[in-house]
């Protein structure tokens, strides 16, 4: 088996971590979620790498998946928790990793920061062959407990494989033996402790601002829709995407976007993916990174800044 492929893990890394920085330097109270999310992923693209997803830009107590749509207006708070989530793909090998800001260095707030990072860096630890899965999870909920804080359960890690950001076996938050998958060399998996001082489980909001192709309908599809259609299979994969990528890509006139989205979930040729919320409303931190195991058996953080 040829190694090509975790170095194509490492350059999607490496692209996320520019990006990463990038918006650490550019992320103010005032400035636009837009003009973040725009320079954030066109630094994954000047690192010859494509979007894995869109930006993701949750504030407070959104966990996930709220992404700029085209005209935002949204700006950066004075104060909260604001997690950003970026990732690359290289020849469809995934980078994926996140952190939070804490907007005004509020104390409290602080320490969910601190308890998601203290769990995700415990599970990197032990992130190796022969760990289980649910391994990784008890590391994590450990650190998150001992600060009086609950990590969500009811979202963790995902397994990565080529042009598949979900891949199947999941990395629980906490110590859940059904998941009980052995690590092995070849391996790539995102960890992503979540913390709140909730009652750690996230529930669908209203709104999407983030889609996926499924499938090519045949029937019923006006011409001009097939055209649409083929275009963001081909340009999209079937990886997450956002409005924004249709409008700055040209696939579909800025005036159709909303249009043909609507019309392409009514006929389950996209998916989309709700903002994801704390049930209680309380904040929510995040850390991520993404580990690939080499074939020799040792671990990789592709990740890190």
């Amino acid at each position: 088996m040829s190694e090509d492929y975790i170095q194509d893990y490492i350059k999607a890394g490496k692209a996320v971590a520019a990006a990463k920085r990038l918006a650490r330097e550019i992320t103010k109270p005032g400035v636009l979620f837009l003009d973040i999310a725009n320079q954030c992923e066109a630094e994954i693209i000047n690192h010859d790498c494509e979007l894995s997803f869109p930006i993701n830009m949750s504030l407070n107590e959104i966990a996930a998946h709220y992404s700029p749509p085209i005209d935002d207006e949204t700006t950066v708070p004075e104060k909260g928790l604001l997690k950003i989530d970026v990732g690359s793909h290289y020849n469809g090998y995934i980078a994926d990793s996140a952190f939070t800001i804490n907007l005004d260095e509020d104390t409290i707030l602080q320490n969910y920061i601190d308890a998601a990072k203290e769990g995700l860096e415990a599970a990197i630890a032990i992130f190796k062959p022969g760990t289980r899965l649910y391994e990784l999870g008890e590391a994590i909920a450990d650190k998150i407990i001992a600060r009086g804080l609950r990590p969500i359960n009811n979202l963790g890690g995902h397994e990565l494989k080529q042009y598949n950001l979900h891949a199947g076996p999941f990395i629980p938050n906490y110590k859940e033996k059904i998941h009980n998958q052995v690590l092995k060399p070849g391996d790539a998996f995102a960890m992503e402790p979540f913390t709140t001082s909730g009652i750690g489980k996230v529930e669908n909001g209203n709104n999407s601002f983030i889609f996926r192709f499924v499938k090519k309908k045949k029937k019923n599809i006006p011409y001009e829709e097939q055209g649409f259609m083929n275009k963001i299979e081909k340009h999209c994969k079937h990886l997450p995407f956002s409005p924004r990528f249709l409008e700055h890509n040209n696939l579909i006139p800025k005036n159709k976007i909303n249009r043909i989205i609507d019309s392409f979930l009514r006929k389950r040729i996209l998916d989309h993916y709700p903002i994801l919320i704390e049930r209680t409303g309380a904040p929510v931190a995040q850390e991520e990174h993404t580990i690939v195991i080499d074939l020799d058996g040792n671990p990789i953080v592709t990740t890190r800044e």
